[in-house]
């Protein structure tokens, strides 16, 4: 057996759809699919018509195409410009871990709270944690790993049908779509049972490639790269042989024994003697002996149509475990090691971690065990994945310019102002994420407000520098400082905590771009500042 490992980056958006309804809110999965990458061989090798056998290849287990999941970039030091990449694939948030509702900095693992109806434990008001993925390598006090969530952005955008007849859009034909941004990266695996079709399989998947809805439009678009040097690879949480000691009830007795923790890796699909799908499980359905202790394990569930491309229909419903549900196991055996269970195998579901290091260790507090979450909001960098596009996008842009037609001119001047509209959101939302709290205070909104008017009346950055920092008047026969942030009621506001010096190393740093484009800059920063507060 050969372990495979792969770096997936999204070049573009893609859209992942969680349900096959058509109405309502339609989601998408922040993890891509092993099916996915699957199609995306099997396409291939269906296409050139090589004689490679399909059937070992993608129906019975021989080969597993894994889920891909994001990976955590994290800053040292608050050196917010030079992100640091983790070489580790992350994890959905296991199902265990809960938050009080007074309390957001930690948490506690379900399974290792000793008494669930005491009153501290009410009080506490314990709500699960249901979503995001979390790197668990990072190592913090004690020696205790601390879960570091890995931010996963969304999009949102609504479309139209369009009636080609009437060259408009279509009444009462509205929907939205909901994507992954581009410039994430994510790792995989690829299980192969029999070495003669490696080659194979990393020569079908490296380099571009199409995945999720709508591909034939501006979605789905992703770079897929083999690690296939050592120091290249990424890490992967391993079981452990380490029982976890559990309080459960047995009958209306309350005994203690120890048990395995079942971390489910990938979504679990378990089929009856009828083919089909089940919820009622036992022991050695998760590839152990003894006895589910139910009321100890936190699991939840999903149900979603998948779609046959190739028939143009749907295919039955698949019903099963979520991601992140854990189960605890009440066994006597002794040596853990992480595999797939279940069915689908082959699309990447069924993968399970046994005693997971981060699901046995934590922190006594109060006779309790505190989960160390680091949860906080950190700014994301332009990705190395959407300067790539960017740099394409020029090109597209000056290839259309060289045309001598007017039509490709104005679809030039198009893409350059989109182009220039996503630099600006990017700059502001960098800015806002780092500083939003450093401005804070009731009366603050209205400085905002007052920037926005300046930026509104002066186009250019000199413009704007001169009316914001630089402006001065003779007094005396001494020029004195009176832009809008270098004297009065607001200079004494800007001073406070550093503010001044903040915004304009930001502002300065806008100085190399031509045209309106600090204008533009500042009057949106200026309407996501007011809106903070």
């Amino acid at each position: 057996m050969t372990t495979l490992k792969f770096k997936c980056t999204l070049l573009s958006d893609v859209i992942l759809n969680q349900k096959a309804a058509s109405e309502g809110q339609n989601r998408t999965l922040d993890f891509i699919p092993g099916s996915c990458f699957l199609g995306i061989v099997a396409d291939k090798i269906y296409s050139d018509k090589s004689g490679i056998e399909a059937l070992n290849l993608f129906h019975n287990g021989t080969v597993i195409f894994g889920d891909a999941h994001p990976v955590c970039e994290y800053y040292v030091e608050d050196d917010y410009e030079n992100p640091k990449i983790s070489n580790c694939r992350s994890l959905k948030i296991p199902a265990a871990v809960h938050k009080p509702k007074t309390d957001k900095k930690n948490a506690y693992l379900f399974h290792l709270v000793p008494d669930l109806s005491s009153d501290y434990i009410k009080k506490l008001q314990l709500t699960q944690e249901k979503s995001g993925f979390f790197d668990f390598s990072f190592v913090g006090w004690n020696n205790v790993k601390t879960a570091k969530r890995v931010h996963t952005d969304n999009s949102m955008v609504i479309k139209s049908a369009y009636n080609r007849s009437q060259r408009r859009s279509e009444d009462e034909q509205m929907y939205g779509y909901e994507s992954l941004n581009s410039g994430l990266k994510m790792y995989f695996e690829v299980i192969v049972n029999d070495d003669k079709y490696k080659q194979v399989i990393i020569d079908y998947l490296q380099g571009n490639k199409r995945v999720g809805r709508s591909r034939t439009a501006q979605y789905g678009l992703v770079n897929i790269q083999f690690l296939g040097k050592t120091d290249k690879e990424y890490k992967e949480i391993e079981s452990t042989n380490n029982l976890c000691k559990v309080k459960h009830k047995d009958g209306d007795t309350e005994v203690t024994d120890d048990c395995a923790i079942v971390y489910a890796d990938g979504r679990l699909i378990f089929l009856d003697d009828n083919a089909q799908p089940t919820f009622n499980i036992t022991a050695d359905k998760l590839g152990l002996d003894g006895t589910i202790i139910w009321d100890r394990s936190q699991v939840r569930t999903f149900q979603y149509a998948p779609w046959n491309y190739h028939r143009q229909c749907f295919d039955a419903d698949r019903c099963g475990f979520e991601k992140g549900s854990v189960f605890v196991v009440k066994t006597t055996r002794k040596s853990f090691e992480s595999q797939y269970i279940g069915d689908y195998q082959n699309e990447g579901f069924g993968k399970v971690l046994y005693n997971p290091d981060f699901l046995l260790r934590a922190k006594p507090v109060n006779g309790l065990y505190q989960y160390a979450l680091d949860d906080n909001e950190k700014p994301k960098p332009e990705s190395e994945a959407s300067e790539v596009r960017k740099q394409r996008i020029k090109v597209e842009i000056d290839n259309l310019q060289s045309q001598n037609n007017q039509l490709l001119s104005y679809l030039a001047a198009q893409k350059a102002e989109e182009l220039k509209e996503e630099n600006v959101f990017e700059k502001v939302s960098e800015f806002v994420i780092a500083n939003k709290n450093k401005f804070s205070g009731e009366k603050f909104a209205s400085q905002w407000g007052s920037i926005r008017s300046i930026a509104m009346k002066h186009p250019t950055f000199d413009e704007l520098k001169e009316e914001l920092f630089e402006h001065t008047i003779d007094k005396n026969g001494k020029k004195e400082p009176h832009a809008y942030l270098t004297h009065g009621v607001a200079k004494d506001k800007w001073k406070k905590g550093g503010r001044f010096d903040i915004f304009k190393k930001f502002f300065y740093g806008l100085s190399g771009y031509e045209g309106d484009f600090a204008q533009l800059v500042i009057i949106n920063l200026a309407a996501q500042m007011a809106k903070q507060k």
